[in-house]
């Protein structure tokens, strides 16, 4: 399958992110849940492949909410994502590592709701840098927040990228 450019999907629309692996300890089966509880007003892009691909698919086909899943995209076109994204959703639970994704995405000033798990919180700093959730839920209202107040949103974003550059 064809999988959509960052061009042909915006057209100047910014997006929620999701980026990385499709599988079940990235927490990615509740991405459409999540899209659907804090009422986004714009696209969820999902950018990456994994086992759980199939299910998204068909849980965003039967979403209200605009969710699209992209596939795979080399290190150019990630920046560019990120470039254009107004927020990443980490819903990561496994005992992660540091992620790439969490450091890129600082590195843009893109603010970040995450699952509070893992090596996540060396990189996102709750209330500081990004929101981080121990719950579903509370991630699902945290993107709602960040959507909302822009003003926060920007703050977290910009403090996430100086703390990057310090690093």
């Amino acid at each position: 399958s064809h999988n959509l450019s960052v061009v042909e999907f915006l057209c100047d629309r910014v997006a929620v992110l999701y980026m990385g692996k499709l599988a079940a300890n990235k927490g990615t089966s509740r991405l459409v849940e999540i899209a659907e509880r804090a009422q986004l007003d714009c696209p969820l892009a999902i950018v990456g492949d994994g086992p759980d691909r199939d299910a998204l698919e068909s849980a965003a086909a039967r979403s209200p909410r605009d969710v699209r899943l992209v596939g795979w995209v080399d290190q150019m076109q990630t920046s560019r994502w990120l470039k254009h994204a107004s927020l990443l959703i980490f819903t990561s639970r496994g005992p992660e590592s540091l992620s790439r994704v969490l450091i890129e995405a600082s590195a843009f000033g893109v603010p970040i709701a995450a699952m509070n798990t893992g090596g996540t919180p060396d990189i996102v700093v709750h209330g500081e840098t990004g929101l981080l959730s121990n719950t579903w839920e509370g991630l699902a209202d945290d993107v709602w927040r960040l959507r909302h107040d822009e003003g926060v949103a920007a703050w977290l974003g910009s403090a996430a990228r100086k703390r990057a550059q310090a690093r």
